[in-house]
C-alpha cells in the first residue's frame, strides 16, 4: 500500500525513508527507464529519493524533467591506471552521502555498483545492489569488490545464472523483484483505429511491431528473414514496422538491417528513435520480442500493458512474463522459421490474438504494476533495515 494512503499509524510503524539511488545512465535504455520508474515511485509513496546520476546526458536531463532530484558525479571504476580520477569521484559521492544522510543507498546495476558500494561501506549505509545484466564471474566479482548487503535481480533466470557464476554472489542475501511500469487504461478499438491514423498506417492491415534497441541480441535480423519466410498472402494482409535505434553505435546496427531488409526485397518501414512507443504499442496487433538474451524486459511488459499479444523467444526472463499459449508465443531465439510460423498464426488469426492480448493485460496488473515493483523493493529495504538494527543491538 502506498504510504500516502496510510493512516498516521501506519505512518509511525513504516516511516518514510531517504534513498540514495545511482545509475551509470550512459545513455536511456531499460535500465535507465526501471530506475526512473522506481524513483517516482518512491516519490509518489512518501520517500525522500536523490538520484545520483554518472554520466551528464540525456539520462540525467530525462531524470529532472520527471521531477526527481538529480546529483551529477562522474562514473569511475578502480582501474590502476586511472585511480586518481577513481578516488576522485568516490570522494564526491562520499562528501554527498554524508550530506545527504540515506537510509539506503541502492546502486540500479552492477557498473553502478563498485563505487557506490565503496562509497557507501565507508559510512556504513546500508547497500542494495540492482541486477539487470549478464556478466561472467570476473566481471561480477571484480564490480561486486565491495559487497553489497541485499542482491536483487530482475528475474530468477538472471538471479541463477550470475549466482552460478560467482560463489560470492551465492553466499549473500538475494531476491527476485520484478521491474513495473505504469499501467495505461485498456486501449479500445476507437484507440488503436485513432493512433494508426495519426501514425499513417493502414486500418486494414495487422500491425506487426518491434520497438526497442536496434542491436545485433534483440533479433531485429530474426523478424526480416522470418517477414521473407511468410507466405505472400500472410505479408499482404499486415505491415511491419520497426521502431528504435542503435543509440550505441550512432545507428550503425540499424543501418545494416535496413540494408537487409531492401536485399529481401519487402517493404519495412524503420521508424528511427520514437518518443511516442505508447502510441506506436496502442496501434499495434502484434509485438515482437525475439531477443536472444533478455534478463527481463521493458518491451514485453509495455506490450502487455497495452493488452499486445508477443512473440517472444524463450530465453532469460522473457518466460516468466510470457505464458506460451495463453498471454503470448514463445519460441526458439535464433530461428526466423519458428519466429514466421507464430508470426503466421497471429496475422491470420484475429480471435486468438485479442484473447492472447487480454489475458497478458491481466497478467500486467497483478504482478508487474509500479506500485507492487515499488512495494516489493520497499520490503526488502526494511528487512535489511531491520536485521541490521538487531545485528546491532545483540
Amino acid at each position: 500500500m502506498s504510504l500516502l494512503n496510510d493512516s498516521p499509524d501506519d505512518r509511525t510503524i513504516n516511516p518514510p525513508m531517504k534513498i540514495c539511488l545511482t545509475s551509470w545512465a550512459p545513455f536511456v535504455a531499460g535500465a535507465e527507464i526501471a530506475v526512473e520508474r522506481l524513483a517516482v515511485g518512491l516519490l509518489t509513496s512518501g520517500h525522500d529519493v536523490v538520484i545520483v546520476v554518472g554520466t551528464d546526458g540525456e539520462a540525467f536531463s530525462r531524470f529532472r524533467i520527471a521531477g526527481i532530484r538529480c546529483e551529477y558525479i562522474p562514473q569511475r571504476f578502480t582501474d590502476k591506471l586511472k585511480w586518481l580520477q577513481y578516488r576522485k569521484s568516490r570522494n564526491l559521492l562520499i562528501e554527498l552521502l554524508h550530506r545527504e544522510q540515506p537510509d539506503v543507498v541502492h546502486s540500479n546495476d552492477l557498473p553502478s555498483h563498485q563505487m557506490t558500494s565503496d562509497a557507501a561501506r565507508r559510512l556504513n549505509i546500508p547497500r542494495v545492489c540492482h541486477h539487470r545484466w549478464i556478466f561472467e564471474r570476473i566481471a561480477i566479482d571484480w564490480l561486486n569488490k565491495f559487497g553489497a548487503e541485499q542482491h536483487l535481480f530482475v528475474s530468477n533466470a538472471l538471479m541463477t545464472m550470475l549466482s552460478n557464476e560467482s560463489e560470492k554472489l551465492r553466499s549473500s542475501a538475494r531476491a527476485v523483484v520484478y521491474d513495473g511500469l505504469p499501467i495505461p487504461p485498456i486501449p479500445t478499438d476507437s484507440d488503436r483505429a485513432k493512433a494508426k491514423a495519426e501514425l499513417l498506417l493502414s486500418p486494414h492491415k495487422v500491425l506487426t511491431l518491434f520497438a526497442g534497441q536496434i542491436i545485433e541480441r534483440k533479433g531485429v535480423a530474426d523478424i526480416l528473414n522470418a517477414w521473407d519466410r511468410l507466405s505472400e498472402d500472410c505479408r499482404s494482409q499486415s505491415d511491419l514496422v520497426i521502431v528504435g535505434d542503435d543509440l550505441e553505435n550512432d545507428g550503425a546496427y540499424r543501418r545494416e538491417m535496413e540494408q537487409l531488409a531492401m536485399q529481401l526485397g519487402h517493404p519495412v518501414r524503420f521508424m528511427g528513435f520514437q518518443k511516442n512507443v505508447p502510441r506506436w504499442l496502442t496501434a499495434a496487433d502484434i509485438v515482437l520480442v525475439p531477443s536472444h538474451a533478455e534478463p527481463l524486459g521493458n518491451a514485453t511488459l509495455e506490450a502487455m500493458a497495452h493488452c499486445r499479444p508477443v512473440i517472444g523467444c524463450n530465453v532469460g526472463g522473457i518466460p516468466e512474463m510470457v505464458d506460451h499459449e495463453s498471454s503470448g508465443l514463445l519460441v526458439p531465439p535464433k530461428s526466423p522459421a519458428d519466429l514466421a510460423a507464430a508470426m503466421e498464426r497471429l496475422i491470420g488469426g484475429r480471435a486468438f490474438r485479442e484473447a492472447l492480448g487480454r489475458q497478458a493485460r491481466v497478467q500486467c496488473d497483478r504482478r508487474f504494476s509500479v506500485q507492487t515493483h515499488v512495494d516489493n523493493v520497499v520490503g526488502h529495504y526494511r528487512r535489511m533495515l531491520t536485521s541490521r538494527a538487531v545485528a546491532g543491538s545483540a
